[in-house]
């Protein structure tokens, strides 16, 4: 195992007891998740889950936790295709059965994702017996072909309907496309039909409006993209608002819950907090089954007994179990050379998929075949096999992709609108011509399985042919795998091909094998949300961008989902920064899931505050205008210019001269001309509790949340010696200018912690940096810095009463100009070479010692180079009274995250308020 998890303080689960009545919303839910072989511990995650948010977030109409708006809004979090849509349709159904009036879904901004959900809802959910009477549906159910048609008709109802559904207590249940056309005539039915029903008979309804890739278009920010897309979060607030009387809903007994579905919110937070999609009530994030947990308590995984087969395969899996496997590989330098590494692998994995699968037909063979049933059609043909390519978001490039693809495999001549297919004698020639990279697929796929007993406890290995084998697996590509396989673009463009076909298909009578069997998909930014690929497992990956955002990319890793049975076949091949970036990503995600998951255990009336994350070389989100970002290092050569007034330096100067007192030695000599250096050297822990003794009549508003933020991140707990993180006061006095020890030592803290926990969001401040969640911890903790700590003195006069005089050497302040009488103009002294070679103050500790420090190209400290805590003691220059300012020169190696603010929202921190 990579990491170890934080405690999340044991949050055990509170189970609400399942409706008795066979034919409640959540009974018939149930069942289809039963029906689709969800493991039991994935089928309970997905109910307490949905428990959580109905009885926790949707409150009952009249509950004194309503604002007077009579609006809630919140954001559940999930993972790049980890199973959202089930969540959803579980708090439909568990909502229906708590008695919500209304649900709205928002599905997507596309016709396919927007059909997709259409299709979920009337298989898995939608057939209540006697469902005609049970519900109002907007659109109708049976509806397949909705493109292009009449929009009025898709979301009208009559005032008769209306009524009588009111007086019986029947839900509306209504999925609609997020776009501006279809958001308008929902909101003319509600607003001219539904509400005046509602007023008339005075009933209280509630309205469940669930937003899925609700950071897809419901961002409300001027700054950014079209005008017809920045209209959508009007619409959707219109579901509920009246345009004449904004702030509340449209009816004093209407009552309003938005829910924002996505896995990568961090729009959603990093919005402005006045808007009014903003997630201001409640956030909850989704678990997954994984390789630790346990379902009954409440952690981003959770174990299911049936293993791996069963995890959900995302980030931790592709980059942190099976790092060493590996299953991101670096791409070949040219596209057309990664392109081409990217069909070896992915034809040689289909082949070992359908050899192992016993299937009756091969894919060539499938195509063509009629079936009675639909039972016989899913018997005989093989597993789905898709392979994603990402060129570029040019749409031109997509095509020219395909048919370079088919051109190289000597596939036949398609004209537009024909179906492209890859061709038996270019792949026949290049496997004589490059027989050893075919061979090197197949080592690469043993090797991986054989991680798979490693590092995610499988029994034994997956099987995968020998090299001696090679006859009959090329034999299964050329015969078998190759004539059934397509090349599909899918873009927005009017060439492309249809949506992608995974399932069986009636065809008159009969039914044949899906269109999609076996296909090279080809795509862009259309493939970088929502859209499943089944049987995905090779994705070449080369495009690039100057400005990477994390929620694009993090959207665009369609190698995530469900792909335990055959996770040791795939494959993402990606140039090495593109595969850095992937990672990092996945961390920063990771560490806001577990500030969600761990807020979760907390009773709240309001969300809580959360950190977004981003990096040093890409930003979180392009959905919210400057954006900027602020590190948590506090750089290499920290200095507080906060200073005491006179009558309040007296705690602080009879420490340090105590401390001092105890054992020093002169700088650069005896006689001390300089200063002081302590005889005794510091851990990072002591290190923290020297600058916390320092006593401030000041404070720093916002250090409490943001630190108690990363403690959330890190799972520090109560128990644990090292918490909390920061100490400094939390009352009382005026901020403090500039950066404060308290700060520091919270950040010493931090690292102190860090070294004994693989924490996800982490980088270090080496040069370069590294991800904290892949480094070697024991080589960390042997390299931990100790810290010297000196007094710097003056040329000012010697000090001749107070505690300083306790000192065995005189005591000269400095002088230096102080504003304010306490607040230092400067910080570290010269810079400048000294006499004996050294650089300036922050070297402080090497002086007269004839040594040099071991420095980095940016003149910082090496890693495992000893730290310095610098006190330099100021003579005031109106009365010359001394006092304290503190300078630390930190190592590299320490720990460091950027965590992401609205720039132009005053500094707004991502904080749900």
């Amino acid at each position: 195992m990579v990491g170890d998890p934080p405690p999340y303080g044991g949050v055990r689960i509170t189970r609400v007891a399942p409706q008795g009545d066979s034919q409640s919303w959540w009974r018939i839910y149930a069942d289809s998740l039963q029906e689709a072989g969800l493991p039991p511990e994935s089928r309970r995650a997905i109910s307490d889950d949905a428990d959580y948010l109905v009885q926790r977030c949707l409150l009952k109409p009249g509950d004194e936790r309503w604002s007077s708006s009579r609006e809630r809004r919140g954001v559940v979090m999930g993972a790049v295709q980890s199973g959202k849509t089930a969540s959803m349709m579980a708090v439909i159904a568990k909502g229906l059965d708590a008695g919500v009036d209304g649900v709205v879904v928002l599905a997507g901004t596309r016709t396919a994702l927007w059909l997709q959900t259409l299709s979920r809802v009337d298989d898995q959910l939608d057939r209540m017996h006697g469902a005609a009477v049970a519900r109002l549906r907007l659109p109708p159910p049976g509806q397949r072909e909705l493109v292009g048609g009449e929009l009025s008709s898709l979301y009208s109802l009559t005032d008769q309907q209306v009524l009588r559904a009111l007086s019986k207590r029947r839900p509306l249940l209504a999925i609609v496309m997020k776009n501006v056309a279809h958001l308008e005539q929902l909101s003319r039915t509600l607003h001219e039909t539904v509400y005046p029903a509602v007023a008339e008979q005075q009933r209280d309804f509630h309205l469940l409006v669930i937003d899925d890739e609700a950071d897809d278009s419901s961002i409300d920010d001027p700054g950014v993209g079209p005008a017809e897309v920045r209209q959508v979060p009007r619409r959707i607030l219109d579901l509920w608002e009246s345009r004449q009387q904004t702030g509340s809903t449209a009816l004093s007994n209407l009552y309003a819950t938005y829910v924002a579905y996505t896995a990568t919110p961090q729009a959603n937070f990093l919005q402005d907090p006045s808007n009014p999609l903003a997630p201001r009530d409640f956030v909850m994030a989704l678990r997954t089954p994984g390789p630790d947990g346990d379902v009954e308590v409440r952690s981003p995984t959770f174990r299911v007994a049936k293993g791996y087969r069963s995890w959900y395969t995302g980030g931790e899996v592709f980059y942190h179990h099976l790092q060493a496997a590996p299953l991101c590989v670096e791409a070949p330098d040219t596209a057309a050379e990664a392109l081409t590494e990217g069909v070896r692998a992915f034809l040689v994995a289909s082949a070992i998929r359908d050899m192992r699968s016993g299937a009756k037909l091969s894919p060539a063979t499938a195509v063509n075949k009629r079936f009675s049933s639909k039972s016989d059609a899913v018997a005989a043909i093989p597993p789905v096999a898709s392979m994603l390519v990402h060129p570029s978001s040019a749409l031109d490039d997509h095509f020219t992709v395909a048919e370079d693809l088919v051109a190289w495999s000597r596939g036949p001549a398609t004209e537009a609108g024909q179906v492209r297919r890859l061709g038996v004698e270019g792949i026949r020639e290049d496997m004589q011509d490059n027989l050893e990279r075919w061979l090197n697929w197949l080592q690469s796929y043993r090797a991986t399985a054989d991680q798979c007993v490693r590092e995610l406890g499988a029994s034994q290995a997956p099987w995968v042919p020998a090299e001696d084998s090679w006859a009959e697996v090329s034999r299964v590509i050329l015969e078998d795998i190759v004539p059934g396989t397509t090349v599909a673009v899918i873009n927005s463009d009017e060439r492309a091909d249809n949506r992608p076909e995974f399932s069986v298909q009636r065809d008159g009578e009969a039914w044949r094998a899906p269109r999609n069997l076996s296909t090279i998909f080809v795509s862009g930014n259309v493939m970088a949300r929502g859209i499943t690929l089944e049987g995905l497992s090779t994705t070449v990956f080369t495009r690039e961008t100057n400005d990477p955002l994390a929620d694009t990319q993090m959207q665009m890793q369609r190698w995530f989902g469900y792909r335990g049975p055959y996770v040791e076949l795939c494959r993402v091949l990606a140039g090495g920064p593109q595969l850095r970036l992937f990672r990092q990503y996945h961390d920063n995600d990771e560490a806001l899931r577990r500030q969600i998951i761990a807020a979760m255990g907390a009773e709240r009336e309001t969300a809580p505050p959360v950190s977004v994350l981003q990096g040093l070389a890409f930003r979180a989100t392009g959905r919210v205008s400057e954006v900027r970002g602020r590190r948590m290092w506090p750089g290499g050569r920290p200095f507080v210019q906060q200073m005491n007034s006179p009558d309040k330096e007296g705690p602080n100067a009879e420490f340090l001269a105590e401390m001092f007192a105890s054992g020093a030695r002169g700088v650069p000599d005896e006689h001390a001309g300089q200063g002081l250096i302590s005889n005794r050297t510091l851990s990072l822990e002591a290190t923290a509790a020297l600058l916390d003794s320092l006593i401030y009549p000041a404070l720093e508003p916002t250090a409490v949340e943001r630190w108690q933020r990363a403690q959330e991140q890190i799972g520090v707990q109560p128990r644990d010696p090292l918490y909390p993180l920061y100490r400094g006061p939390v009352t009382g006095g005026r901020p403090f200018v500039g950066l404060s020890p308290f700060d520091i030592a919270a950040y010493l803290r931090t690292w102190a912690v860090l070294l004994e926990r693989r924490a996800p969001g982490f980088f270090t401040t080496d040069e370069p940096p590294l991800q904290w969640s892949l480094l070697d911890l024991d080589e960390r903790r042997r390299r931990a810095p100790v810290f010297r700590v000196g007094l710097r003195f003056g040329s000012a006069p010697s000090v001749v009463d107070g505690p300083w005089n306790n000192l065995p050497v005189p005591v000269r302040p400095m002088r230096r100009t102080v504003r304010d009488r306490d607040v230092l103009d400067s910080t570290w002294g010269s810079r400048g070479e000294s006499e004996d070679g050294i650089f300036g103050d922050e070297f402080f500790d090497y002086f007269g010692t004839g040594e040099r420090p071991d420095l980095t190209s940016s003149g910082m400290r090496r890693a495992g180079e000893p730290g310095l805590v610098l006190f330099h003691l100021v003579s005031r220059p109106d009365d010359g009274t001394p006092t304290v300012a503190v300078g630390v020169s930190l190592p590299a190696g320490g720990p460091d995250q950027v965590i992401a603010l609205g720039a132009a929202r005053g500094g707004h921190d991502g904080s749900a308020r």
